[in-house]
C-alpha cells in the first residue's frame, strides 16, 4: 500500500474543516466538512479500525501512554448486560460508551474506593 499524506485544517470561523488525503507525491483535493460530516467520518474511521483489529490480540493498557482528558462530561446507568454502561463525551471523538460486566464494575469500584482513601493532593499553585 503506498504511503499517504493526510492534512486537516480548521476554518478560521471553526464552522468547517478541510481534509486532504493523497499520495505522498502527487496531487490531492481538499474536501470541506461541517461538524456533523467530520463526526460521521471519525465514526466511520473508528469502525474501520475496529474491523482491522478483529481477531488480533489487544495489548493491555497498563504502562501505556494515553491521551488524558481532564474532567469530561460522563454518565452512568445500568447496562443491558449484567453490569453498567459508562459513557464519556470525548472532545476529539464525541460520545463514547462502554458496557462493563458486573465483575469489572466491582474491580473499578474497589480501585476508586482505594483512591478516595488516599490523602488529598493539592496541585501546586502557579507563580
Amino acid at each position: 500500500m503506498p504511503e499517504a499524506r493526510v492534512g486537516v485544517r480548521v476554518a478560521d470561523d471553526r464552522q468547517s474543516v478541510s481534509v486532504e488525503v493523497g499520495p505522498v507525491e502527487g496531487p490531492s483535493a481538499p474536501v470541506a466538512m461541517n461538524h456533523e460530516q467530520l463526526t460521521k467520518t471519525i465514526d466511520l474511521l473508528g469502525q474501520a479500525r475496529m474491523q482491522m483489529l478483529e481477531g488480533k490480540r489487544i495489548e493491555p493498557l497498563d504502562g501505556t501512554m494515553v491521551t488524558t482528558i481532564s474532567n469530561p462530561m460522563w454518565y452512568v446507568q445500568v447496562a443491558e448486560i449484567d453490569g453498567s454502561l459508562l459513557a464519556f463525551n470525548h472532545p476529539a471523538y464525541g460520545p463514547v460508551a462502554f458496557a462493563l460486566p458486573r465483575e469489572d464494575v466491582a474491580k473499578i469500584v474497589g480501585i476508586l474506593t482505594n483512591h478516595l482513601a488516599l490523602p488529598i493532593c493539592q496541585p501546586e499553585k502557579p507563580n
